[in-house]
């Protein structure tokens, strides 16, 4: 099959792209709601929802949407197999077009609630399926970038929805400065559900349905080889070999064979949960309403920190993008994990005495030193590794349930936060303090480097470990062979494809 006519490299570049591309609609979309909320329009339209900032109940309503996106995750346990990766992305790019015509056209809070949960069940089930798509279609030299591509993307998107917020903030009289940004994410739907289904689907999904000859195909494309190549063949024969092992033992998540299947399942869980646990989601979903209420700053002061804080976060993700196939999975989550640390101790000795305006200053910093650690350790590297860990004969279980947790972790946050702002006020921060410094001690001791490792490699880490204190250790001693071969196999073919044409 052509591929709009690309091949190798720039086939891959457009694969990452299109990915990235409903990750952005995933980023605008967690933050379209956190500036709209406040809008005197918004309110107008939606009465209730003045009760509900009073009686905070408004947690309830924003964080709905994460309850849809846990679900449509969970749902790729059961479809996302039997529809294969460019399907699964289809489809839940057509739920979310549907939930947000509803959310740009309501004139009930309960529309806009089910709407919000109709785009929550096509993003949850992009983001359990595009990370393990793009990394089962890339080499293990550059794959760390590819995905990261899409927290960068993301990001930008969060980033976006901010700044046209406040934009459209200014326009005082007219329904179109919150109904507006809603729509615009329909934009990011029809750039990937038009072109996903002319793209290869993955090769290793393929061999996983008995398609071998368009597996073979799909690599020879992907790595623009000939379909003789004998590099292809030996990745071919390696995944195919690598399968048939899994399938021989389980297919269960809940196994504990040689394989290990619970042991990453739970790695897996545990990235993601840590990830939300840092207390991110307080600034992504409550920033606007924190430097108006607790910090004081004017509507339009504190819309355009929000804003300016989604910038440096869009920059940070950038950097995250070019760290990830330098340092690694492993020393990138510790290194987020330190720095929510040191965010989060900060903002909870700083949020104590609001009395003191020099601290509402310094609060601000810490904001912006937050969205710079979680970007780079923390945003899309558990999706990442979540479906580089899996075995192939569950990776599609694995990737949706820890989507799905992350997405649940994410609502309990924007369920939580309104009512600890209250109660408890800046100890509230002492949580997450405590479970970043948590975060950084397991990520140290149970998560081995995935760096420059073939998806094949990374089984064989854990087929020879023998508890889940091995891992770190095995994988610091297994050599990169695999790798190193099919690598020099690859310049050799090419070296001599240059030669046959230049003679």
């Amino acid at each position: 099959m052509v591929y709009f006519g690309l091949r190798g490299r720039s086939l891959n570049i457009v694969i990452s792209v299109v990915a990235a591309t409903a990750f952005a609609l995933q980023g605008y979309d967690q933050s379209v709601m956190n500036g709209l909320v406040t809008l005197p329009t918004f309110l107008d339209r939606f009465p209730d929802m003045k009760q509900l900032i009073c009686s905070r109940q408004l947690g309830t309503v924003v964080a709905i949407y994460e309850v849809g996106c846990a679900l449509g995750a969970f749902s790729c346990a059961f479809l996302g197999d039997i529809l294969g990766r460019r399907r699964t992305i289809f489809t839940a790019g057509c739920t979310a077009l549907v939930g947000i015509i509803l959310q740009a056209t309501p004139f009930s809070l309960g529309q806009l609630i089910v709407a919000r949960i109709i785009t929550g069940l096509g993003v949850g089930a992009l983001t359990a399926t595009i990370p393990m798509w793009v990394s089962e279609c890339s080499d293990a030299s550059n794959r760390g970038r590819r995905v990261l591509l899409q927290g960068f993307f993301a990001i930008g998107g969060l980033t976006l929805a901010s700044w046209i917020e406040f934009g459209l903030y200014f326009i005082k009289d007219s329904e179109v400065n919150f109904r507006f940004p809603i729509a615009f994410q329909g934009f990011f739907v029809l750039i990937f559900t038009s072109t996903v289904l002319f793209l290869p689907e993955s090769p290793r999904w393929l061999v996983k349905k008995d398609r071998v000859e368009d597996a073979n195909a799909v690599m020879c494309a992907l790595e623009d080889m000939p379909e003789d190549s004998e590099v292809v063949n030996m990745e071919m024969q390696i995944i195919q070999e690598t399968f048939q092992e899994e399938r021989r033992d389980s297919s269960s998540i809940f196994h504990m064979s040689p394989e290990r299947q619970f042991h990453r399942a739970c790695l897996a869980i545990a990235a993601a949960v840590l990830a939300q646990m840092t207390g991110i989601n307080i600034v992504t979903f409550y920033s606007t309403q924190i430097f108006e209420t607790q910090l004081k700053y004017s509507a339009i002061d504190a819309r355009i920190f929000s804003g300016c804080i989604q910038i440096w976060q869009f920059i940070s993700a950038g950097i995250a993008v070019l760290l990830i196939d330098r340092f690694g999975r492993r020393k990138l989550l510790m290194a987020g994990a330190l720095g929510m640390t040191i965010a989060q101790a900060a903002l909870c000795g700083l949020n104590s005495d609001l009395t003191n305006p020099a601290a509402g200053k310094a609060a601000i910093f810490f904001f912006f030193w937050a969205m710079f650690w979680f970007p780079v350790g923390h945003l899309l590297i558990p999706f990442m590794y979540a479906a580089e860990i899996a075995p192939l004969s569950i990776r599609h279980k694995v990737t949706a349930i820890s989507a799905c947790s992350n997405w649940l972790f994410n609502f309990l946050i924007a369920e939580v936060t309104p009512h600890a702002m209250k109660n408890i006020g800046w100890r509230y921060y002492i949580v997450y303090t405590c479970i970043s410094a948590f975060a950084f001690v397991v990520h140290y001791y149970f998560f081995p480097e995935t760096k420059g490792r073939t998806l094949e490699e990374i089984d064989e880490i854990f087929i020879r470990s023998k508890s889940i204190f091995d891992p770190v250790r095995v994988e610091k001693a297994l050599p990169h062979g695999g790798l190193v071969g099919m690598e020099r196999l690859q310049d050799e073919e090419k070296h001599a494809a240059v030669h046959a044409e230049n003679v």
